[in-house]
């Protein structure tokens, strides 16, 4: 298995059946116990690739001159 394909895979259970606010809220609970929580650390680099992803795939294809 290739690792981009593992990430896809460790990146949709992630999310399995959370949605990004529940996983923000989450992520925001673990900031309050531990201001230097790598798991919140973690869960924020994942909704902002998440966002990232599909911020990406909405915009249409730039035209080239």
């Amino acid at each position: 298995m290739e690792f981009d394909d593992a990430l896809d895979i460790a990146e949709r259970q992630l999310i399995d059946g959370a949605t990004l606010q529940e996983l923000k809220e989450a992520a925001q609970d673990l900031r309050a116990l531990s201001r230097e929580s790598a798991l919140a650390d973690l869960v924020e680099q994942k909704i902002a690739s998440i966002e990232t992803r599909r911020t990406n795939s909405c915009m249409p294809p730039s035209s080239s001159f």
